[in-house]
């Protein structure tokens, strides 16, 4: 059934959205995964919050899907509402279209393998439980994978400052990582929180991050395979597009053996962006040394060290509690999901670009305005981190990290 010539709501009025199905005549909803089908029936323009629209469209997008997809080898592993729910875990703050662009540019602009990368990448948070990372505070990561909690304290992986391109710095000491300190599980499982934690700290127009290995005392024993084929696997293939530059600080000569065997593995977009230096003045061609740590590796101005804060207590209350604010934010998140996706059915269904003007316009308003709403939910749906108890992660707008040292007198005085 085709979207109806409706005009869509403004946002100054009620996002609830009529239904795409006729009020009068009851909709058939047809579900299918890879080993059950579940059929619904049901009057679906009684579902709230343009909810009809939303099924109506998965309906339809199911059919359009399959001849996008190499049918011989892709399987879908999940039912529409798990990798709708996937996409939006995954969009957070960002406005939906740039989180596709970062597909369509990984895949240099090839829809049909943008696609299929997307479902993907979908598939594998869901399978990681990444949701579950985000949600569960530091201490209980620490109970279900032992060992999370003490690559949090030792520094191995720090968010502090922003390269000269105005990037947020994310800065790893590999000589503090060693395979058999903590399970496979917990190092994946702090890779995803690394990640997640690094996508809250781009504020618009800034997309991507930069990365500093400090390998100046790294040796073998430091060299852990498995994690570094997560890694890569990672960011390539579900964060694509959010490595800004990477910068390889003083590696020492056995790394040239390492690289050999690990370049090969990286795509080559990923491996032009990764940088070799030696010393500061190589380093500060990346970085101002106001924004690097004061230490035998960057020799920056920055002399606060690093020092992990516990988690306080009660911090994750607002994730357990029915608030009544708590329904509210999240009610007025999903609406907008919802909204954004109407939106997106009806410029489809248009067929003369001067008539999907005002609704191309509203649709971009919708996407600006869910990362409002998305941070307004935030508190509710994801554990707080050290970078929330620091005051380096904060809604639009305030969230650009403060001098360390202000940090630590934030913390001394409470």
């Amino acid at each position: 059934m085709s979207p109806p010539p409706a005009s869509p709501t403004r946002l100054s009025q009620s996002f609830h959205q009529p239904s795409i199905a006729s009020p009068t005549s009851p909709s058939l909803i047809t579900t299918t995964t890879t080993t059950t089908t579940t059929t619904t029936a049901g009057p679906t323009a009684f579902l709230p919050g343009g909810a009809a629209a939303a099924a109506a469209a998965l309906k339809r997008s199911a059919a359009k899907l399959k001849p996008w997809l190499p049918v011989k080898k892709f399987i879908f592993k999940y039912s529409p509402g798990e990798y709708q729910a996937a996409f939006w875990s995954f969009v957070q703050a960002e406005h939906p279209d740039t989180t596709v662009l970062r597909f369509l540019r990984a895949r240099k602009w090839n829809v049909e393998k943008a696609m299929e990368m997307l479902i993907l990448a979908l598939e594998w948070r869901i399978t990681m439980e990444v949701d579950q990372v985000v949600q569960e505070g530091e201490d209980v990561l620490e109970t279900l994978y032992p060992g999370f909690l003490d690559q949090l304290k030792n520094g191995k992986v720090i968010f502090r400052g922003h390269d000269r391109q105005g990037r947020p710095l994310c800065l790893l000491n590999p000589s503090l990582h060693h395979q058999h300190a903590q399970s496979q599980q917990a190092v994946q499982k702090f890779s995803i929180y690394v990640i997640e934690t690094a996508r809250m700290m781009l504020e618009p127009p800034v997309e991507t991050i930069s990365a500093i290995f400090d390998m100046s005392s790294f040796s073998m024993s430091n060299m852990d395979w498995p994690t570094t084929k997560f890694f890569i696997h990672a960011a390539e293939a579900c964060y694509p597009e959010l490595l800004g530059v990477c910068v390889v600080h003083k590696a020492p000569w056995i790394f040239g053996a390492l690289w050999k065997a690990i370049s090969p593995m990286l795509d080559p977009v990923i491996r032009a962006k990764i940088k070799f230096t030696n010393n500061r003045k190589e380093l500060e061609e990346f970085v101002a040394p106001d924004q690097l740590m004061k230490n035998k590796a960057y020799d920056g101005d920055d002399d606060t060290p690093y020092q992990y804060i516990d988690p306080q207590p009660d911090e994750n209350r607002a994730i357990a509690e029915d608030s009544e604010a708590k329904q509210r934010a999240l009610a007025r998140r999903k609406e907008m999901e919802l909204t954004f996706e109407r939106l997106t059915e009806i410029w489809q269904g248009q067929k003369h670009l001067s008539s999907s003007a005002a609704v191309i316009q509203e649709r971009h308003e919708v996407g600006l305005k869910l990362a409002e709403v998305w941070w307004a939910a935030e508190p509710y749906m994801r554990a707080r981190t050290v970078y929330h108890r620091i005051g380096a992660i904060r809604s639009p707008g305030q969230h650009q990290q403060q001098p360390p040292q202000q940090q630590q007198q934030q913390q001394q005085q409470q």
